[in-house]
């Protein structure tokens, strides 16, 4: 595992060098400001987004939703669009942050043999973490443990650049993975015996698991202060989550168009 994060920070590190992007200079405007108070304005976007995702559970489907739309700063406050928290130490390019996450893995399970299996209900992942903007991109790092049900913890890294093109129009290119225990895993894809008893359903039991992720975002402005912002993401899944015999899909599916209010 260590071999394969390492391995993976050096690829993406490598790789923004070649990126002409605004990210040198955002990041000296970060460390001119991480020696100020915090302010007490808020920064940043506040908008209403509508959210696609493909469903890998069987018998369920895929679903649209409608929900706000936040990446925001004030104070030591932050919001990430599903990633909430505070800063609180500086470190290096940024903060060490207490987050908590927002997460609809949770789902009931439907149709024959499946409805007789127990329900999973969504996490609630609290953790630290940081997000350092530097010279060469954006780290987010940040590990969580679920004090809901499954009592397991996860890790996500995701790796963004920065492209400008004419027109103010700009390209943000992610790379990354999220990680999950066994513990974890087991909660939402097991089988365990009791189930496999009522079901039918072989026994299953996942170990831990990576999934690794690549996503962009083209953030485009219509007027001033109003941007239009667009992501789409694609996550190879674990085969620890493949394998489980209530998953029907290899890939987990995103796209998010925002509408949102520019406040500087």
């Amino acid at each position: 595992m260590n071999k394969c994060i390492t391995t993976l920070i050096l690829f993406l590190t490598l790789y923004s060098i070649g990126i002409k992007s605004g990210a040198e200079q955002a990041a000296q405007a970060f460390k001119n400001e991480a020696t100020s108070e915090f302010s007490n304005e808020l920064t940043g976007d506040i908008g209403l987004a509508v959210y696609s995702q493909n469903s890998i559970i069987r018998s369920d489907s895929s679903s649209t939703q409608v929900f706000p739309y936040t990446y925001f700063d004030y104070g030591r406050f932050f919001a990430r669009i599903d990633t909430f928290g505070f800063k609180t130490l500086a470190l290096g390019y940024g903060y060490l942050e207490i987050a908590g996450k927002y997460s609809t893995e949770g789902f009931t399970p439907k149709g024959s043999p499946y409805s007789l299996l127990n329900q999973r209900n969504s996490p609630i992942p609290l953790g630290i973490g940081t997000f350092q903007l530097t010279p060469v991109g954006a780290f987010f790092i940040h590990g969580y443990q679920d004090v809901n049900s499954s009592k397991g913890a996860t890790g996500e890294f995701t790796y963004a650049a920065q492209v400008e093109l004419p027109h103010s129009v700009k390209i943000y290119p992610l790379f990354g993975f999220d990680y999950a225990n066994k513990h974890y895993l087991n909660y939402f894809y097991a089988i365990s015996p009791n189930e496999s008893q009522r079901t039918g359903l072989n026994t299953y039991s996942p170990s831990d698991g990576v999934s690794p992720f690549a996503a962009i975002i083209f953030e485009v402005p219509i007027a001033e202060h109003w941007i239009i912002n667009t992501l789409i993401k694609q996550q190879k899944l674990a085969s620890t989550i493949v394998n489980s015999p209530l998953v029907s899909d290899r890939h987990l599916n995103n796209m998010l168009i925002s509408l949102n209010y520019r406040f500087e």
